[in-house]
């Protein structure tokens, strides 16, 4: 009887772990996948909530999820404008690679912000992005209306020569 009841268990034991694998195994991988995407995307957003780190980028995308699924056409011009970093007079200024911050308009500190929204070497193209802007928001509108209409900003953006434009 010992060895019956053995066998016996072991049988028993065996099918619980079948029936788990079988149990496991009609999870669909797409479930398993898109589970495991959407808890890295909200530890993700987590992280970037709180850090202080981004704080230009983060006006642009404030939520990650959002970001994730935009189809940008990323380009060294729209990356300068949305994290900060590049060819921008207050940007080189800062780390001592420009003497001044100066844009040369003549209007103030050439910023990201600047360049956006005031600086009058860029009237023309500016005109352009406000018309696609106003049919839905008002201008002056915020960074993360303007990259919802991220083609017509993109195009506003890439038209820019910073090597030209800031040679005076």
């Amino acid at each position: 009887m010992g060895r019956k009841h053995k066998e016996s268990e072991f049988q028993g034991n065996f099918w619980v772990v079948l029936k788990n694998k079988v149990s496991y195994a009609r999870i669909p991988k797409s479930a398993v996948l898109r589970q495991l995407e959407e808890e890295s995307v909200r530890k993700w957003q987590r992280s970037w909530t709180q850090t202080t780190k981004g704080g230009t980028t983060k006006e642009y995308f404030p939520d990650i999820e959002g970001s994730i699924k935009m189809k940008l056409n990323h380009t060294g011009n729209l990356t300068t404008i949305l994290t900060g970093h590049g060819n921008i007079k207050a940007y080189l200024n800062r780390f001592q690679i420009s003497d001044d911050s100066a844009c040369p308009c003549g209007k103030g500190e050439q910023t990201t912000d600047h360049i956006i929204y005031d600086c009058d070497r860029l009237t023309k193209e500016r005109d352009k992005l406000k018309v696609a802007i106003t049919k839905t928001n008002t201008w002056p509108t915020n960074k993360g209306n303007l990259i919802k209409r991220h083609y017509e900003f993109s195009k506003f953006i890439n038209s820019i020569s910073f090597e030209e434009f800031n040679a005076g």
